[in-house]
């Protein structure tokens, strides 16, 4: 586990970092002011960026339209480190790097922040985590001339062949130092062509987005490896279809027979825009597009897409001016156009990694508290959904799994979605059974908060939700592919199985100590989460506060949703669980402090769900209580838990 002092910048840090490799040649003054672009191949219009010196102080700004950010060196003294967030999490942190000021350059020295100036930093480390950069004795030690060039030298030896698709020489790319634009050409077309990612036991990992399963490890000690494949599609590949789909959208129908075709299927909905209803919401504008797998002809895993196809997030901002993306399937037709043709999944599901940390607050569990990783499996039961009203369970098979996972109802109010069984099943379920579990994530990896936390085994009971032990992360592929059919209440199986691609890194519960976490407040902890508090009765709503500060810096990442869930006691009737969640998402706040009212029986989507008044559970004998916050990171949810067990 990390430092507090290293882990304040895990989530500061949003775009890639990287050390300039060049050093003072000339007398003169040396630059007062640092600048540069942050890029995810788009520009990232209002990261945070934070500066750290070797003494430990610091320059904040935000980057603007453009992506360009100008932040006064003025106090600080070299080496530093970089990190820029995006503020709603759409984006993951990414970090740089500057070994020394240069002088007679004039006023300013440019340090870029992109996912590989994020790569570069991450080779400065022997476990692959730029965070440990953040620490002033390390970063110091780490970040010299000599080891930056190193850095970048080996960098630019597995992007040989990329570099010199897109014009630029191996020998003398400089990621950190010089300047681009994020128009899909050069150095930003070779950030369109690579993905860093949490690698399977912590750290990062580069890859090309044409062989996303050929990874690269970015530590210290690893070699350059072979360089990797360049794509077969220009950066710019969808700007016709980018263009056609914003027209669209505005109302011109015509454009949106070319953007969308018409055999379009996206997790059940046949209407892009009722599916995507954020990018297609008045007011919001496209940005940009990520490319996350290019998949060759007949090779896309639903047998719907023969053409070549891609896995994309279409960026987009809201008419509030906040950053996010739409996840869809573009296809190569015959003409040579793109069109948006989506995942073709005929049920609403998804499936996607996460990473919690679970703190137990009463005496008997608290040895237990424990980081855990796994599979979020979303299988939507609203009205809402254009699931099938007669499903009752579902069942999921695939990479990581080593079982067949069961999913029934849950004996609750207040949650849109099945719930994973307690126990392994052998069939479908049958006549409309329900689970008192409360989860939709299956666990695969797990460890302890701290060194002194004991061996933590999963019950027999909880066998449904856990793997038997923790897995060996690497031996599943990234967007692995899951198999999930449904059931109605008699066990027989409704339609064809559907094929679930995971568009997010498979992690290991070592990915939490590249994370920072947000901190509950004390008066929930002790009125709420305590059966001698003051709220331990039932209660219609309840109001949570929560800061975002680390060591008085507003660090920790904003929060999509908070729910609260509370199990019954003993002998209580009914016996239902009562959830309740806050929709989110929360407006970035400049002092880090955060209050939200849940109200019982509010599900995910908003929608009360309780015909009569349904509070929250009191915390008596038998009875447990959750708080769960939620928050995200280029569609891997993080989630932090308070459980008390009475």
């Amino acid at each position: 586990m990390k430092t507090v002092a290293a882990l304040t910048l895990a989530v500061l840090a949003g775009c890639g970092g990287g050390g300039s490799s060049t050093t003072a040649s000339s007398t003169g003054a040396a630059a007062t002011t640092m600048t540069g672009t942050v890029a995810v191949g788009n520009a990232l219009t209002g990261a945070n960026i934070l500066v750290i010196d070797s003494n430990g102080n610091t320059s904040t700004t935000t980057s603007d339209s453009t992506g360009t950010y100008s932040v006064s060196l003025t106090g600080l003294s070299a080496p530093f480190f970089i990190s820029a967030t995006d503020p709603n999490g759409t984006n993951t942190p990414m970090y740089s790097v500057v070994a020394s000021v240069p002088t007679g350059a004039g006023t300013s020295m440019i340090a870029n922040v992109t996912t590989l100036t994020t790569a570069i930093a991450a080779q400065l480390t022997t476990d692959g985590n730029p965070l440990d950069l953040a620490t002033p004795s390390t970063l110091s030690s780490l970040v010299t001339t000599a080891t930056v060039n190193a850095s970048v030298s080996k960098l630019n030896t597995a992007l040989t062949s990329i570099l010199s698709a897109n014009g630029l020489s191996s020998t003398s790319f400089d990621p950190i130092g010089t300047a681009f634009t994020p128009n899909q050409t050069g150095a930003d077309a070779v950030i369109d062509a690579v993905t860093v990612s949490a690698g399977s036991t912590g750290g990062l990992q580069l890859a090309s987005i044409a062989s996303p399963g050929t990874a690269i490890t970015l530590t210290s000690s690893a070699a350059a490896g072979t360089a990797l494949t360049t794509p077969t599609v220009q950066a710019n590949y969808l700007a016709t279809l980018l263009s056609q789909l914003g027209q669209c959208l505005s109302g011109t129908n015509s454009a949106c027979t070319s953007a969308i075709d018409g055999s379009y299927l996206e997790n059940g909905f046949s209407s892009f825009q009722t599916y995507h209803d954020g990018i297609s919401a008045n007011g919001s504008t496209i940005t940009g597009v990520k490319t996350l797998k290019i998949y060759p002809a007949g090779q896309f895993p639903n047998t719907n897409v023969t053409l070549q196809s891609a896995l994309v997030e279409i960026l987009y901002t809201s008419a509030a001016g906040v950053p996010n993306y739409a996840l869809t399937v573009v296809q190569h037709l015959a003409n040579g156009n793109w069109d948006i043709i989506g995942n073709q999944q005929a049920y609403d599901i998804t499936i996607s990694s996460f990473v919690d940390r679970s703190q137990y607050l009463d005496s008997a569990d608290a040895p237990y508290s424990r980081f855990e990783a796994g599979l979020g499996i979303s299988v939507y039961t609203s009205s809402a959904s254009p699931n099938p009203v007669a499903m009752k369970s579902a069942s999921v098979t695939g990479p990581g799994l080593g079982k067949t996972l069961w999913l029934e109802p849950r004996n609750a109010a207040g949650n849109d979605l099945l719930s994973l069984t307690n126990n392994v099943l052998t069939t479908a379920p049958t006549g409309g059974t329900t689970t008192g579990a409360n989860t939709s994530l299956y666990r695969w990896s797990w460890q302890g908060l701290t060194s002194s936390n004991t061996t933590y085994v999963p019950p027999s009971n909880a066998q449904g939700h856990f793997a038997a032990s923790p897995i060996d992360i690497s031996t599943v592929a990234p967007f692995a592919v899951y198999t999930v059919t449904l059931y109605d209440t008699n066990g027989n199986q409704i339609g064809q199985p559907v094929s679930v691609i995971n568009s997010t890194a498979p992690l290991s519960s070592a990915a939490a100590n590249n994370l920072v976490w947000q901190t509950l407040g004390s008066d929930v902890v002790n009125n709420f989460l305590n059966p001698n508090g003051s709220l331990a009765g039932t209660q219609t709503a309840v109001t949570l506060d929560w800061s975002n500060l680390v060591n008085q810096q507003n660090l920790a990442p904003l929060l999509s949703k908070v729910a609260i869930l509370t199990g019954p006691g003993t002998n209580v009737t009914p016996n239902t669980e009562i959830d309740g969640w806050w929709p989110g998402p929360a407006t970035f706040a400049t002092s880090g402090q955060y209050a939200q009212s849940v109200t019982a029986g509010v599900q995910q989507n908003g929608v009360q769900s309780c015909n009569t008044a349904c509070p929250f559970n009191a915390l008596v004998a038998g009875a447990t209580r959750t708080v769960e916050f939620n928050s995200g990171s280029g569609g891997t949810t993080y989630y932090t838990l308070w459980h008390y067990v009475d």
